[in-house]
């Protein structure tokens, strides 16, 4: 499955890189949560609890049944996650959260990488993607910048 993939990479990641800037979070998102893998050096991410998340980024997430988080090492608060919701329609959720991302390159960023077309509702503050295995939304939240996709259950 693609969290496991993702969780792996960084777990055991040996490529090396200064730190993660704001500009390669859209990528990195597009890595571990469409591609199930992404290399980080073992100073570019540091696992936390989803209890450490800044306040308002955990209340949009919720309260997922297991988690894997990590803050990665930049200049700006982000953080890359990975999220179970047992029992429910959307039982698993990858995202990257910056909180200086710039919204708009990031919808770019990721959209030109979706199969999906964007929702007809999608905005200037929030672009939602829909296909048959996924939901992948980019939004302000919290006081960061969202990048999310939620796999539909299976």
């Amino acid at each position: 499955m693609i969290f496991s993939l993702a969780a792996a990479a960084l777990l055991n990641a040996t490529a090396v890189q200064a730190s993660v800037s704001n500009d390669q979070l859209p990528n990195l998102f597009v890595s571990a949560c469409l591609d199930g893998s992404v290399r980080l050096g073992a100073s570019d991410a540091t696992p936390i609890q989803f209890s450490q998340l800044p306040n308002g980024l955990r209340s949009r997430l919720g309260n997922p049944s297991s988690s894997k988080v990590w803050q990665l090492r930049g200049a700006d608060k982000s953080y890359l996650y990975l999220l179970d919701y047992a029992g429910t329609a959307n039982p698993k959720i990858c995202g990257v959260a910056g909180e200086n991302l710039a919204l708009r390159s990031a919808s770019a960023t990721v959209g030109a990488r979706l199969s999906a077309q964007p929702a007809a509702e999608s905005t200037s503050k929030s672009t939602e993607w829909l296909d048959s295995r996924y939901r992948a939304l980019a939004t302000r939240a919290g006081g960061f910048t969202i990048l999310q996709l939620n796999w539909f259950g299976q």
